[in-house]
């Protein structure tokens, strides 16, 4: 069985290469040099045939020879030609004039009144009426089933009773029956004892009045034949056959007898002219041909048929050739020409319609192979590193064929007639939704690009059907509406929103810390933090339901698309409909953290739902609509009617101050009067709870970006930037409270009736005591304590909502943007010169460690937020060396770009470019500056993309300027010293960068693969011009424009500035 497995789709494959021409070079490589000038000449024939196909009688059979021509199997070399002979072009021209003449056809019933038209003729099919025959044989009648059962493996063969006689068949048809053929099946050659010499047929109207038609002679040797014999007379229902053989039995295989009914038609379909049949036949061979030529473009054929037979021809033996086509740069030339002009057209022609049929089947069968090949790697050993959108190297070259067919979708999806018609394609827009979680990188990134020009042109409705959504969020997305929805014991938290195949993606990018906000047995602080994310909380083997793609991972790059896709959703740049469905879903899934149960808030639990993480990707999209509508302020009853207010601080009793606790003795109190009023051993012990009110408060804020959502026993708070998230879990999830303590620690909210609690306001733990060393002790007008430092002339402005400083955007609850573990009450912060608060700590950490890798950048000394020079006068000492650092490489950078003539390119003098005006910008970002370990100045060390594979892995040490490593003893340059001396990499011609062993000289890529290129032979070095990690490049001209010693030996390639200006 696997042997005639195997066999059966070569023999597809065959069947299939019948019509295909071989190329006619192939033979004759064996020529030498006279084969040269052959293809110019091959090429110039098929260019003049191009030309004429278009020219020649539309349909004619001339055109259909001439297309006929191009059906050859092309070789790599021939596809620059392909690009400019234009074949393409006149084949599509070809396909649309026929399909206008289509409509123009000519029936063969109306053919007798065009002139110009041929004779007309009728096709007509008999009716098989062997089913209704009755059949009488001259012997063993128990056999003559088997001439009727389309079996030619089974057979009637005489016996006894007729031996030494003439061995018979009658055959008696059904009333209104005609016959009008009967055809009997022989095979002498299977049946050598039971051979056929001759044959006699007769009709007649009745068994006894018989007419003889015709005999025949059979070949001793037939092979599996039919003898046929008309019937001419209509009248004529009963037939009979007379055999004889030279033995004394014969055997018959199978008999068939074709006729007309009587009230029944013969004529089958619609008939058309020869003309027209010709036209067709000629648009036939034309489709061949162009699926033939795109076959070799693309690497898979574009067929008609969308058989599962055809298809898993094509995707076995068509990956080796879409390999090998894909790295030829002219390859891709082609394919965007021919996609161009296949769907260029305002009207979806008949080839169109053919091609997309094929491919939304395609598409099909590869989101399947891709959605199998997700779920195993997500379950394996490896699941932890399984990741959407980060396909290993085999599965990128498996993936080519899927992200052919994307790129014609999203070639057709160019044109508004294309998207309409994509739009009613639903299991399309249902398989690329699920290759948004499962594609490789470049499979999403078609995705996304569809789903923008796809989703304008559909409705949510027609989208929530698609994705198995029952309805949609409501348009009043505000709390009004949740505090009308049912209790929480109805919320499902498996329900799918409309949204969360998007949000999800948001979601498995999310790195999230998790707080737990408690006291410890002790009373003291007890300060539990983690790092999750969705794929470590939700393991890959939970049933998750209709969400099945809430596991795994996404990529950065992938979440940052679809956060920009939701936003503009909202914005309604999309459409009206879509802005007030995403803003709902949004709001929707925000909200739904209020309708978890007690059981499903407790962290662990919690953390295993979807609703905390489609809430936290909810929040990296949310805009100011949302914070406005929201909030529990708003709050109403179902009439519309203002709710009842909420109840306030009795202590306080100036009907504004809102209550929080609810004590059976002291009434209703605010935070602050609950702990003040029970300080007393005698109130201690009063029992209190949280007010209902608060406990089903929530509030949705916006700050720099940051969505953040407050809920009694919850805080929650994404940035979309950093895709960084906290989730909070406060103490006293339920609403029961025990007793007050003396203090409450102003860092970390630990309290405690006992130790340093007592007596101040910062608890016993070494990084509150570190903070309190710094923190300022001053007490603000409003009664809070500064969040700030000491020695400040000016306190930080009150982080809880008290201060009118417009500059102020951030609160005590933000998280600081540079550590994002901590809110910024939770530690000393200080501003900015451009307005952001961060934590003072944070600030010093960044300065002190710098950039990341070898190379100088400068990014690390701007705010995270608004990308402004970090300013502060408690930074100024770490400030200042930065400072003189980027003067000195910002001199050398701008004398290096002028030196080599680069200081007036387009990218500085054209208005609108990213360096406009800015050639220092320019100058730093094109050439790659470094710290001499030993001197401590910045030095030259090539330009920037030869650095961009450096990582953070290498030793300072090894960075050495030219100055100090100056084993060759180079001149020193008058003019500028040793500032500029640059040293050639030992074993490439670039300029070097490191410096190791204290003898040799590398670039990075020399570096990075030093174990090999020291241990290569002297003979086997490659000689100038060398590239990077010692290989061969082509040409004479050295890429440093310098004569030098052999590869393998150090030398000083002196002054850069010098060298340069000499060069240039």
């Amino acid at each position: 069985m696997e042997v005639e497995e195997d066999n059966k789709p070569q023999k597809r494959i065959d069947e299939q290469d019948l019509n295909v021409c071989e190329h006619p070079l192939s033979d004759i490589t064996i020529a030498g040099e006279a084969v040269n000038p052959l293809p110019s000449t091959f090429h110039g024939l098929l260019q003049t045939i191009a030309d004429l196909m278009v020219l020649l009688p539309m349909g004619s059979g001339l055109q259909q020879m001439a297309v006929r021509c191009w059906g050859i199997r092309f070789v790599p070399t021939d596809h620059s030609f392909l690009h400019r002979s234009q074949v393409f072009s006149n084949i599509s021209k070809i396909l649309s004039r026929s399909e206008e003449l289509e409509d123009c056809t000519v029936s063969m019933q109306d053919s007798h009144q065009s002139t110009w038209n041929q004779l007309s003729c009728t096709v007509e099919s008999l009716k098989d009426l062997t089913a209704s025959v009755e059949i009488k044989a001259s012997s063993r009648q128990a056999m003559v089933g088997s001439l009727t059962d389309a079996s030619t493996e089974t057979f009637w063969e005489s016996g006894d009773e007729d031996r030494n006689k003439t061995k018979s068949l009658t055959l008696a048809c059904a009333q209104n029956h005609h016959p009008k053929l009967i055809c009997v099946h022989i095979d002498n050659c299977r049946d050598l004892a039971n051979k056929i010499s001759s044959m006699s047929f007769f009709s007649g109207p009745n068994s006894d009045d018989f007419v003889k038609l015709r005999s025949v002679e059979v070949e001793t040797r037939l092979l599996g034949g039919w003898v046929n014999c008309p019937i001419p007379e209509s009248d004529h229902t009963v037939l009979r056959v007379e055999l004889k053989g030279p033995d004394n039995s014969v055997r018959v295989r199978q008999i068939r007898i074709l006729g007309e009914i009587v009230g029944e038609p013969l004529k089958i379909g619609k008939q058309y002219s020869a003309t027209t049949i010709q036209q067709r036949n000629c648009e036939s061979e034309t489709l061949r041909v162009f699926r033939l030529i795109t076959s070799q473009v693309f690497g898979k054929l574009i067929v008609g048929d969308v058989d599962g037979h055809n298809l898993n021809n094509l995707d076995s033996t068509s990956a080796s050739a879409s390999e090998n086509l894909e790295p030829l740069e002219e390859s891709n030339d082609l394919r965007e020409h021919m996609v161009g002009i296949l769907f260029s057209r305002s009207k979806l022609t008949h080839l169109q319609k053919q091609v997309i049929v094929h491919i939304v089947q395609a598409i099909r069968k590869e989101t399947s192979r891709v959605r199998d090949e997700w779920e195993s790697l997500l379950c394996s050993t490896t699941a932890g590193s399984a990741s959407s959108g980060q396909s290993l190297d085999a599965a990128k070259n498996s993936d080519t064929y899927c992200f052919e067919m994307l790129s014609m979708v999203l070639a057709l999806s160019g044109s508004s007639v294309g998207r309409t018609y994509l739009s009613h394609q639903s299991g399309l827009l249902g398989d690329i939704l699920s290759l948004l979680h499962t594609g490789s990188a470049r499979v999403q990134r078609q995705v996304t690009a569809l789903l923008r020009r796809i989703l304008p042109e559909i409705t949510p409705e027609f989208f929530g059907k698609i994705i198995g959504v029952d309805h949609l969020p409501p348009k009043d997305f505000s709390i009004i509406s949740a505090a009308n929805k049912g209790s929480t014991i109805d919320f499902d938290v498996h329900k799918i929103g409309i949204l969360d195949v998007f949000l999800s993606v948001i979601a498995k990018a999310l790195t999230v810390q998790v707080k737990m906000k408690s006291k410890s047995a002790t009373g003291g602080p007890a300060k539990e933090i983690s790092t999750v994310t969705l794929a470590t909380s939700i393991q890959p083997k939970e049933h998750m339901k209709g969400r099945w793609w809430l596991r795994g991972t996404t990529s950065r790059k992938l979440a940052e698309v679809i956060v920009h896709l939701l936003k503009d959703m909202a914005s309604g740049k999309l459409s009206e409909p879509w802005a007030n469905v995403t803003k709902g879903a949004i709001a929707e899934n925000i909200l739904n953290l209020t309708h978890l149960s007690e059981e499903q808030r407790i962290p662990n639990t919690c953390l295993h739902t979807p609703t905390l993480w489609l809430a936290l990707a909810s929040l990296c999209v949310l805009d100011k609509d949302h914070v406005e509508r929201l909030s529990s302020g708003q709050w109403s009853t179902t009439d519309g009617q203002p709710a009842p207010p909420r109840p306030t601080c009795t202590n306080h009793d100036d009907g504004e101050t809102n209550a929080i606790i609810q004590c059976n003795s002291c009434g209703n109190l605010c935070a602050d009067c609950d702990r003040f009023l029970h300080l007393h051993r005698r109130t201690r012990m009063h029992q209190r709870q949280v007010c209902k009110e608060e406990e089903e408060a929530i509030k949705v804020e916006l700050h720099e970006g940051c969505g953040r959502t407050k809920l009694f026993w919850l805080l929650a708070l994404a940035d979309a930037r950093t895709l960084k998230a906290l989730v909070e879990y406060r103490e006293g999830s339920t609403r029961s409270r025990g007793s007050a303590a003396n203090g409450v620690c102003r860092f970390c909210g630990a309290t405690s009736n006992s130790g340093l609690l007592a007596i101040g306001n910062v608890c016993a733990d070494h990084e509150c005591q570190e903070y309190a060393r710094t923190a300022c002790t001053k007490l603000l007008n409003c009664g809070h304590m500064c969040g700030g430092i000491q020695g400040e002339t000016t306190c930080l402005p009150c982080l809880h909502g008290c201060s009118n400083d417009t500059n102020l955007k951030q609160d005590a609850d933000d998280m600081c943007m540079i550590c994002f573990t901590e809110a910024l009450s939770c530690a000393p912060a200080i501003q900015l010169k451009c307005g952001h608060v961060f934590h003072l700590h944070c600030c010093k950490a960044v300065l002190m460690k710098r950039w990341a890798g070898p190379r100088i950048t400068f990014s690390f000394s701007l705010c995270p937020i608004c990308k402004v020079d970090i300013e502060h006068s408690m930074l100024t000492d770490l400030l200042m060396p930065v400072h003189d650092l980027y003067k000195d490489v910002r001199r050398k950078a701008l004398m290096r770009l002028e030196y080599e003539g680069l200081h007036t390119v387009e990218a500085i003098t054209t208005s609108g470019t990213r360096y406009y005006n800015d050639p220092a910008s320019y100058a730093m970002d094109r050439y790659a500056y470094y710290v001499c370990y030993k001197c401590s100045k910045a030095y030259y060390g090539g330009e920037a993309r030869c650095d961009a594979e450096v990582g953070e892995n290498y030793d300072p040490t090894e960075l050495v300027c030219g100055a100090c490593s100056d084993v060759a003893r180079a001149q020193m340059c008058p003019k500028h010293g040793t500032d500029f001396l640059e040293y050639k990499c030992r074993y490439c011609c670039s300029v070097a960068v490191f410096f190791c062993f204290g003898t040799t000289h590398f670039c990075n890529p020399c570096h990075d693969d030093f174990q090999r290129v020291t241990n290569l032979p002297r003979n086997e070095l490659p000689s100038c011009p060398a590239g990077p990690k010692a290989k061969q490049l082509e040409g004479d001209e050295c890429p440093l424009h310098v004569k030098h010693p052999p590869t393998g030996e150090e030398f000083a390639l002196g002054c850069g500035v010098c060298r340069n200006a000499h060069t240039f």
